[in-house]
């Protein structure tokens, strides 16, 4: 069974993971898997602080969400709504072939640049949120998420 602490860690490493494997993506100019990796990296770390936070998600991939179910909703602008619905749309594994086609198109150097640097302060500023909030845990505590099984 995961601590509290622990289970934050897991989803933080993975999202870490996710922001490193979009830049390896955007160097070596796999552009639309950059951004895939970006939606990863967002919705893991939302998922860190949902943890962080005691909340218990199922599986979800919207950010919007995951936003709402880790308290964020109401400190949301327009604006940033709308950064998380278009980082939401990069979650292309599943989408059919001509879909994925368009994205692709949709993923010229200049809009991941744009993109790529967005998902980069989402990612900086909750993390920033996850860590000043996990610090505050007392060590050892189980995770109610290890508990559900």
């Amino acid at each position: 069974m995961m601590t509290k602490k622990q289970h934050i860690d897991y989803w933080l490493h993975g999202a870490t993971e996710n922001i490193k494997d979009m830049k390896a993506a955007i160097k070596s100019k796999r552009r639309s898997m950059a951004m895939f990796c970006g939606h990863l990296a967002i919705e893991k770390t939302l998922k860190g602080l949902c943890a962080v936070r005691g909340v218990i998600i199922q599986r979800e991939h919207k950010l919007i969400k995951l936003a709402k179910e880790c308290g964020l909703d109401s400190t949301l602008t327009y604006d940033q709504r709308e950064e998380l619905q278009i980082i939401t749309n990069f979650n292309i594994e599943a989408r059919y072939d001509d879909y994925k086609m368009r994205f692709h198109a949709t993923c010229t150097p200049q809009y991941v640049a744009e993109w790529s640097g967005k998902i980069t302060t989402w990612y900086k500023e909750l993390k920033r949120i996850i860590l000043q909030e996990r610090a505050s845990l007392p060590n050892n505590v189980p995770d109610m998420q290890s508990l559900i099984k």
